[in-house]
């Protein structure tokens, strides 16, 4: 399977968002099965208060953002995977889309929200955790930032079967980066890190964001990556899907799980 990830500097403006994501997209030399990009692509991290928020973010079925990624999906047919601010009934969450070729496969909402943006956002319940969503055969779960930090997460995904986890991101420092690969090691499970560059303030903060996407094996070896850096820019390396995972000393890692918790 072919992944990408394409990090970069987002804008508080959708439309200006869109408008980045597509004019690089078009310029992936490679075809890619699948396209990663990072937390709240949609439209920003900081907001001044919920009401802020709650005036940008959208529905699944009808939203600008979501609309026009749907296109970019379908034009360059491909699979995009990206974040963005939901708005459910009196809800709002920190969400990832998940588009096959210009067609919603469904939606993953952040269960782990820091203590900044439970201000804004409402934690997504944890059965988001049983989400797969089949990409070309690939069995894939989603998670978002703080979500990595919780290993029970990606043990529950690999018990479900997945194959490759998927993480949107929205970090300023290093801790993130090395957890990522901690838990494709722990898990032998592939693993795609997009995390988003530049910086963001308002009255209330700055937040500074660091990139260094990459996508790994499931030993936890870089495949590809982005050393720190505050360009936009796409990565791509091919993953290789194993069915079962296996090391030197264990034929069965997800049956050695199952005989002990």
């Amino acid at each position: 399977m072919i992944i990408s990830a394409f990090e970069f500097d987002i804008q508080k403006d959708k439309y200006k968002n869109l408008e980045i994501i597509n004019n690089h997209l078009k310029n992936i030399k490679e075809k890619s099965d699948l396209i990663v990009l990072p937390e709240l692509s949609s439209n920003g991290y900081l907001f001044e208060n919920r009401d802020e928020l709650k005036n940008t973010a959208e529905n699944i079925k009808y939203g600008i953002f979501i609309n026009n990624l749907s296109e970019i999906s379908k034009k360059y047919d491909t699979s995009i995977i990206a974040g963005f601010a939901e708005k459910y009934e009196d809800k709002i969450y920190n969400s990832a889309v998940i588009i096959d070729k210009g067609n919603i496969k469904g939606v993953y909402r952040k269960i782990h929200l820091s203590d900044f943006e439970k201000r804004f956002f409402d934690s997504g319940d944890i059965n988001n955790a049983d989400l797969i969503f089949n990409i070309n055969g690939v069995n894939i779960s989603v998670q978002i930032c703080f979500d990595l930090w919780f290993n029970e997460i990606s043990r529950r995904q690999i018990l479900n079967g997945i194959n490759l986890i998927c993480v949107l991101g929205n970090f300023g420092s290093n801790t993130t980066f090395e957890i990522a690969r901690i838990r494709a090691i722990e898990n032998l499970t592939p693993i795609v890190l997009c995390n988003r560059i530049g910086i963001e303030k308002n009255s209330i903060m700055e937040a500074s964001f660091i990139g260094k996407s990459f996508v790994c094996d499931e030993t936890g070896k870089l495949l590809t990556n982005i050393n720190e850096n505050q360009n936009n820019k796409i990565i791509t390396a091919e993953i290789e899907i194993k069915n079962k995972r296996q090391n030197i000393i264990c034929s069965d890692f997800i049956e050695e799980i199952k005989r002990h918790y």
